[in-house]
């Protein structure tokens, strides 16, 4: 006859050997037979800019109601981003306390409205690194727990690169005078990072610190061994959920680790050529919104494998 399954807080899809599904629920109890394909999803995680958002960096205003949707399904949703937590919890202001965060490129995990996972920069790095920036022709972010802290952009060519993320402004004399954890260096390079100082910044931080690309023109200083796939993992654990139970979506190469913590990892059409080889499915580019329609379909039980 098979076996007698119960789950709770899932979506769940039963696909028969002939192609019929039938979809159910928040709980479900069902007897398995044949051969049949059980699918459940209970955290979804997507990386923001060139995934969910389209090049506008505006945030689709289908989200707000996919999410409680997918909530209805058990089915939580973690925005997982470069941008730190203040900026994200304002992006989506109207759900920040229904949603789970990865924030400033996993150096910060947010779970249940509370931080569960912080990884900062050590203080000499953040010193360094200041002083390596004022060298060369880029804009530097210091990304803490309570704010970003930047010498204005207004009026600058980098003005329209800062403004999406940013909202708060210092003094360039009260950069090293924060008082704050510092998760993340944003450093934004207009010549392209590749062309660009990345080459230098690496030699300068000599293994002490991690430096990524995370955009055409956006660079990371990040704590060694952070990155968007561990924080992942801590939210995973939080609530008890499996990597088989994860679908991820990401563009770029920080997403990377993101994409190899999900049992369905979406790369988007949009990515790279060299970014396929790291996920298992593809989704539509972000300007045709091709998270969304998964979301869509995950929410309303027509999610095909």
């Amino acid at each position: 006859m098979g076996i007698a399954l119960n789950k709770e807080n899932a979506l769940c899809v039963v696909k028969h050997e002939k192609g019929e599904s039938v979809s159910f629920g928040k709980r479900v109890d069902f007897v398995c037979a044949g051969r049949y394909n059980i699918r459940m999803v209970k955290l979804i995680a997507t990386d923001l800019d060139g995934t969910l958002l389209g090049d506008d960096k505006v945030i689709p205003a289908e989200i707000f109601s996919l999410v409680p949707a997918l909530a209805k399904r058990g089915i939580r949703f973690v925005a997982a981003s470069g941008r730190s937590p203040y900026t994200l919890k304002e992006n989506f202001r109207a759900i920040a306390d229904d949603i789970d965060y990865i924030c400033d490129n996993g150096a910060v995990a947010i779970a249940d409205n509370r931080e569960i996972f912080t990884r900062p920069v050590p203080d000499d790095v953040v010193r360094d690194v200041v002083s390596f920036c004022a060298k060369e022709e880029v804009h530097l972010l210091l990304c803490g727990s309570k704010t970003t802290y930047l010498v204005p952009v207004e009026g600058t060519e980098y003005e329209p690169h800062v403004r999406p993320y940013y909202f708060r402004r210092v003094s360039p004399d009260k950069l090293l005078e924060t008082g704050d954890a510092i998760n993340k260096i944003a450093i934004c390079d207009l010549r392209n990072p590749q062309t660009g100082s990345f080459e230098r910044l690496v030699q300068f931080l000599a293994g002490r610190a991690t430096a990524t690309i995370s955009g055409n023109v956006w660079m990371d200083v990040m704590r060694n061994g952070v990155n968007k796939g561990d924080a992942l993992v801590a939210i995973q654990n939080h609530y008890g959920i499996s990597k088989n139970e994860t679908v991820a979506f990401g563009d770029y190469y920080n997403d990377i680790p993101l994409l190899q913590n999900a049992g369905y990892a979406y790369v988007m059409k949009n990515a790279n050529q060299d970014m396929f080889a790291h996920g298992n499915r593809i989704a539509e580019s972000n300007n045709d919104g091709g998270v969304l329609k998964v979301l869509r379909q995950i929410a309303d039980g027509s999610w095909e494998d």
